[in-house]
């Protein structure tokens, strides 16, 4: 029997496996946030077979002009060009770093690590977060 499909598929079933990894420009990231709240900020690459690209998650600390300092949950196509800039991930902001790494489960599909702190809104109150920084 043929199965068809209409329409596009949600990231989460397309069976993308995810792995945490961090770029030059993440790592410094990484161990920034691990250095102020440990367990704070993560980062997924994994490849969509189905539309030929490098996709990327990031669930961190992160500030907007709208909701302040929160966690926020993302997800982005990495060009194909390695010498292009990679744009801001779209995703949403959550309150508790354990909330962000449940939308990016739910949506996307990532793992939950092992090592994911029980931050919360407040925690980020006192922590210089630049505003180039939407995880």
């Amino acid at each position: 029997m043929i199965e068809v499909r209409a329409g596009r598929r949600r990231i989460k079933e397309k069976g993308i496996k995810w792995d945490e990894h961090y770029g030059d420009k993440s790592k410094d990231v990484k161990e920034k946030f691990d250095e102020i709240l440990p367990g704070s900020y993560f980062r997924w690459v994994g490849k969509d077979y189905e539309d030929a690209c490098w996709r990327y998650v990031v669930v961190g600390p992160a500030v907007s002009n709208r909701e302040g300092k929160s966690f926020f949950a993302g997800n982005k196509k990495m060009p194909n060009d390695p010498k292009k800039k990679a744009y801001s991930p779209s995703g949403k902001y959550f309150p508790t770093l354990r909330s962000a790494i449940a939308y990016a489960i739910e949506m996307w599909g990532v793992r939950m690590p092992q090592n994911a702190g029980q931050w919360t809104k407040n925690d980020l109150a006192s922590i210089e977060i630049p505003k180039h920084i939407k995880s």
